[in-house]
């Protein structure tokens, strides 16, 4: 294991272990560890991004949002089991106030719930070979 999957292994056990320990929570917010997007830079890939609507186009992007989807889409009503959670970090601007938060989540969750229905029915158009009109 090179240092960089320690590193990407240890940060993935820290924010395991936040939602453990916050069992309601949906959306966890943290600062960037150095060298997080590393892997993403290398690979010529973007980082995904969420910029709530409200928020200055020149605000930093310097948090991750790190939204537990088996939360979101209550699929499990217990987070206990590592194996059986689905979660995804997304570069957003820094909320430190709790009102920012629960703002900035309010939005992001939209906004991940819309692209997840979109990718739903495309994966049903593409399985019944239905195509929805543009």
């Amino acid at each position: 294991m090179t240092n960089t999957d320690q590193y990407s292994s240890r940060i993935l056990a820290e924010d395991r272990a936040w939602f453990s320990r916050h069992s309601s929570a949906t959306v966890r917010y943290r600062p960037i560890h150095p060298g997080e997007l590393v892997q993403l830079k290398i690979h010529r890939i973007s980082a995904p991004t969420f910029r709530p609507s409200w928020s200055d186009s020149s605000a930093q992007l310097e948090q991750i949002a790190v939204i537990d989807l088996t939360r979101l889409l209550q699929y499990l009503r217990s987070s206990n089991r590592p194996e059986g959670t689905i979660r995804i970090r997304i570069l957003t601007i820094k909320a430190s106030r709790k009102n920012i938060q629960a703002r900035l989540e309010k939005e992001l969750i939209k906004a991940v719930c819309a692209e997840l229905h979109i990718l739903l029915d495309q994966s049903t158009d593409q399985s019944t070979g239905l195509h929805r009109a543009a």
